[in-house]
């Protein structure tokens, strides 16, 4: 049980709301008691200061009656208790005293004319009793013009130390009680202040998977918890983006999968190997086959760029060869003219491996949708490197051109599965080219189709 209670004691104590209260008592309290040292010290200053002013001003009065002739035995009434005035000769010889305090030894200082301690036996002589003891007296010592005599006011230095006892209660007592307040205060502020963290943070708990749509309230007070409220939902719209785009992605991974798969079961189903059409079908398999392994390649590569494991540009690559590697494969391949009169020697710094797959689905793009011929150039200007390929085939309407590059998308007049691939191509190809800090855009070709542009830092 006790155990339990410290825990919960422990846990309330490490949160912001306690932690500032304390803080702020603990703060508040080393203030305060700094503050109570420097003043007693300057009270006690100007405390002596005082005495010392007043004992001289005694002394220096005595002194000037004396010498105007007035009786010594006159001149020794003592203003309070504990004092001394002691009128007699340098030698230490008594002429008059008053006070509560006698002297049992020379109180003559060694400097006259001032204020100075001194360490002197004396009785101290109380209405019900006399003590004798060593006291320290705080002595104003005034001498006669002609120097027969010497006047001295003193007083006990106790008198100052019970002057600042009740002073030092009274502010000891302060500190904490201030403390208590102050850190009250704040824990009450403190609530208040984080109440809407507290709401944020209640909200954000009940939100998983199944409830990313929900977003955690926004205070109205326009502070930092207003801003982390904001940048939280921000954050939540983020992650249910991305979690859409995953749904969407797998369904739309499944159903690209689906269509290969079914057609070599169905082909493997209805087709024994002594068959005449046996070689016909093999092709169809094989085209099929291979359909299969560029999808699956394609989500692979889009499933490593997701997890964030793809390399990142590490060295030149001679992107001009490259091009030239994919178009005599599509020469060879096709039937499509390839035009590479406009191929410039250029080095961007990257991934061959990433580079070359961005080059091959720009081609094949081009091959699926020219209607005889496919031109590449490359060039450099203002140290960026520039790929273009563009065909002759319809073009690309300016308000579908935003979208190609999104994943699955095929526009209509690719829609067969024959022709229009899986809809991946583009979308690596712009997220290859991001991933090495460069730009692809799709505009008019001059051959009549489209002419999709390529932009890289150079090497």
């Amino acid at each position: 049980m006790l155990a339990e209670r410290w825990a919960r004691a422990r846990a309330a104590l490490q949160t912001v709301r306690w932690r500032a209260a304390l803080l702020a008592a603990l703060l508040v309290s080393c203030a305060l008691a700094l503050g109570d040292v420097v003043t007693l010290s300057l009270y006690r200053n100007q405390l002596e200061a005082n005495l010392d002013q007043t004992l001289e001003q005694q002394a220096a009065d005595r002194a000037l009656l004396l010498e105007q002739g007035n009786d010594p035995a006159a001149l020794v009434t003592v203003l309070q208790e504990e004092a001394l005035v002691w009128i007699g000769s340098p030698d230490g010889e008594a002429v008059a005293i008053g006070g509560a305090i006698f002297p049992l030894e020379n109180p003559v200082p060694e400097t006259i004319g001032g204020v100075s301690t001194i360490s002197l036996l004396v009785e101290e002589r109380k209405p019900d009793e006399v003590e004798r003891e060593r006291m320290d007296l705080r002595v104003g010592a005034v001498a006669t013009t002609d120097g027969s005599l010497v006047v001295l006011a003193g007083a006990e230095t106790e008198a100052i130390d019970e002057t600042l006892n009740g002073l030092i209660w009274l502010l000891a007592l302060a500190v904490p009680i201030f403390g208590i307040v102050v850190g009250g205060v704040t824990f009450f502020v403190a609530g208040r202040v984080l109440e809407p963290v507290e709401r944020i943070r209640s909200q954000a708990e009940g939100i998983d998977a199944q409830t990313l749509d929900e977003r955690v309230p926004v205070p109205e007070s326009g502070d930092e918890i207003h801003d982390l409220a904001v940048t939280m939902n921000s954050m939540l719209d983020r992650l249910e983006a991305h979690e859409r785009s995953l749904r969407q992605f797998s369904a739309d991974a499944s159903h690209e999968l689906k269509s290969p798969i079914a057609n070599v079961r169905a082909l493997v189903d209805t087709t024994e190997l002594d068959d005449p059409e046996w070689s016909r079908l093999r092709t169809r398999l094989v085209g099929e086959t291979d359909r299969l392994r560029d999808l699956v390649d394609n989500l692979l590569f889009l499933a490593t760029t997701e997890a964030g494991r793809r390399r990142k540009p590490s060295h030149a690559v001679e992107l001009d060869d490259l091009v030239f590697n994919e178009a005599e494969l599509l020469a060879s391949t096709s039937d499509v003219a390839v035009d590479l009169a406009g191929i410039e020697p250029v080095q961007v710094l990257g991934d061959r491996a990433d580079l070359q797959r961005l080059v091959r689905n720009l081609a094949d793009n081009a091959a699926r949708h020219a209607t005889g011929r496919v031109r590449f150039v490359t060039s450099t200007a203002r140290r960026e490197v520039e790929l273009r390929v563009a065909d002759d085939g319809r073009g690309i309407a300016e308000d579908d051109r935003p979208r190609i590059f999104e994943r699955f998308t095929r526009l209509d007049e690719a829609r067969a599965r024959d022709d229009g691939g899986s809809g991946l191509g583009l979308s690596i190809v712009r997220q290859i080219a991001e991933d090495h800090g460069g730009t692809v855009v799709v505009t008019d070709a001059d051959l009549g189709g489209a002419e999709f542009v390529v932009r890289l830092p150079a090497a």
